[in-house]
């Protein structure tokens, strides 16, 4: 491992002097429990799905500091992640440390290995005095939840031995979900529909785009300045209105064919004239492993009366399948698969804004979107088949 190091430090060194050229931009982080040798990973994720982008290794070669540039031609969603170099990981219930950069912005982060997540930032959008509430509050409830997560982890890792405490997990678990802040969500609500001129306004109402209708979204983004409009996060936003408009409940989405897993070329148009269920599921999703069994049932019980599934996923079949019979059910169902990480499959993702597990669609026999939305959609889809082709 040691032979590494001298080559990553070159590679921050060769990065912090692209600061000279342009476009980029710099951050400055002060972080008490850095090592020298701790190595930061920085991720570009493109939202709303959240795929990742570029990745950089940077190595610090400072105790509590370490800066970085990094070119970019337009804004940016990035997650900063932290590995201890002499220690074991600590554990977050965050992906890492979340930002947003745009050319030519100089940010300034403090914070504590601790809760790395939860660090404090200044500088580009983040000077927007009227974010400073909420970017407190932000802060606050992330420590909070990592608290409890670490205490919840530790009494998981106890099941099975005598030091296991039933009435402790349960405690945790549901101090765990009902760690929230309603004034936070407000807040935050409120800033993206009325900030029509913040570029963290837009960036905001595009992560949570999906709970609201395609009407609510258009009439949302007329509001928004010409200049917010033409920026990045406008052109993404106008992109997935479109997107939206396709897949919304009441409309008829577009035709596609895509190639399932036993190599058949199926479109949307063969399942005309019956009830058809998109269902887009992910493994290790305890949405999905709640759900899959019951639309088994669904299926058993309505397939010869004209219910279809048609089910998408981007996971690889593990090789534990053989051992687990709940996987297997995942990978090996009575209806047609498609792996959308296949290139010919690729579009159908964002085409249909598969941007979770499991995402349920209910298409009509005239080929009307009649549902949409996640696990939930499952208890209107049973009532749905049981009205039309009886119990």
């Amino acid at each position: 491992m040691k032979p590494l190091i001298p080559l990553a430090i070159f590679i921050f060194i060769l990065t912090v002097s692209s600061c000279t050229t342009a476009p980029n931009f710099r951050i400055d982080v002060t972080t008490q429990g850095i090592q020298i040798g701790d190595t930061l990973i920085l991720t570009h994720h493109l939202l709303p799905d959240w795929k990742e982008g570029d990745r950089d290794t940077f190595i610090a070669t400072k105790e509590g500091k370490f800066s970085f540039c990094k070119q970019t031609d337009e804004t940016k969603l990035y997650i900063i992640t932290y590995h201890p170099s002499q220690t074991e990981p600590l554990r977050y219930c965050n992906r890492g440390f979340v930002f947003y950069a745009r050319p030519g912005d100089h940010l300034k982060v403090k914070g504590n290995v601790e809760f790395f997540p939860a660090m404090h930032k200044e500088g580009g959008m983040y000077d927007d005095p009227r974010l400073q509430r909420i970017l407190t509050l932000e802060d606050s409830i992330t420590v909070e939840q990592n608290k409890i997560y670490r205490k919840l982890y530790y009494f998981a890792n106890l099941r099975g031995t005598p030091q296991a405490n039933p009435d402790s997990m349960m405690y945790y678990n549901q101090a765990y979900s009902q760690c929230r802040s309603s004034e936070l969500s407000e807040a935050l609500k409120e800033f993206r529909n009325t900030a029509d001129d913040s570029e963290y306004a837009a960036w905001e109402y595009l992560q949570a785009v999906n709970r609201v209708s395609y009407s609510e979204a258009a009439e949302r983004f007329t509001r928004f300045t010409p200049e917010i409009k033409s920026s990045t996060i406008g052109r993404k936003l106008e992109q997935l209105l479109k997107v939206m408009k396709n897949i919304e409940p009441g409309n008829t989405p577009s035709e596609f064919t895509v190639i399932t897993s036993d190599s058949a070329r199926i479109s949307l148009s063969d399942y005309r004239g019956k009830y058809l269920l998109i269902y887009h599921w992910g493994y290790g999703c305890p949405g999905t492993t709640w759900v899959h069994p019951h639309l088994l049932k669904l299926y058993e019980e309505y397939h010869d009366k004209g219910f279809e599934i048609l089910g998408f996923t981007g996971d690889k079949q593990p090789e534990t399948l053989s051992q687990d019979s709940e996987v297997a059910s995942l990978f090996y169902p009575p209806w047609a698969t498609v792996y959308t990480n296949q290139k010919e499959n690729s579009f159908i993702a964002d085409d249909y804004y598969f941007n979770g597990v499991p995402i349920l669609m209910v298409i009509s026999p005239e080929g009307k979107t009649l549902l949409r939305g996640y696990s939930g959609i499952y208890q209107p889809l049973k009532e749905l088949l049981e009205k039309e082709m009886g119990k």
